[in-house]
């Protein structure tokens, strides 16, 4: 049941922003008693701090492990990770949580952590890809403000083989 709050917490969060996110809306849409949350969480603070540990534990770090797990090359990687992040919709919360940690120092706090790993785990991408140190930190920041800013840039119907260039580009080592 702790699972459905989170997850009906994140829903709240990615429509209607932290203010969303209020233990009665929240039961009325999972249509169980108010009480049943207190089962689980102490406060809405203790749920926010869930929803905060779910996207970094789920959102990055198995997703990296998967990646990680492939033992592809440095394309295939970054083509998994682009295809789970924009096509499967993995970076679906980021836009809302980012919005909140603007106004919040516990989600900045998750925001800056999660965005350390993702980009010290790219960087390892691009290192064992056969880059050096400087030229793999630049190339994983390159990828992930990609990975964040196609969702908002995006056009209908993007053109075939387009995603798959992109990540050619960065990987390419001459």
């Amino acid at each position: 049941m702790r699972a459905q709050w989170v997850s009906a917490g994140l829903a709240a969060l990615r429509t209607g922003g932290a203010a969303a996110v209020r233990v009665e809306r929240l039961a009325a849409r999972l249509g169980i008693t108010k009480g049943s949350f207190y089962w689980h969480f102490r406060n809405r603070d203790e749920l926010l701090e869930a929803l905060l540990e779910h996207w970094a534990r789920e959102m990055t770090d198995a997703e990296f492990e998967r990646i990680q797990a492939m033992r592809a090359a440095l394309p295939e990687r970054l083509q998994a990770l682009a295809h789970d992040v924009l096509v499967k919709g993995m970076g679906r919360y980021d836009p809302a949580i980012r919005a909140w940690a603007r106004t919040d120092r516990k989600a900045a706090g998750a925001v800056g952590q999660v965005d350390r790993r993702r980009v010290h785990a790219l960087t390892q991408f691009f290192e064992e890809g056969g880059f050096s140190p400087a030229a793999a930190r630049t190339r994983a920041r390159l990828f992930y403000a990609f990975l964040l800013g196609e969702p908002q840039v995006r056009s209908p119907g993007r053109e075939a083989g387009e995603l798959e260039r992109m990540v050619a580009i960065l990987a390419y080592k001459d």
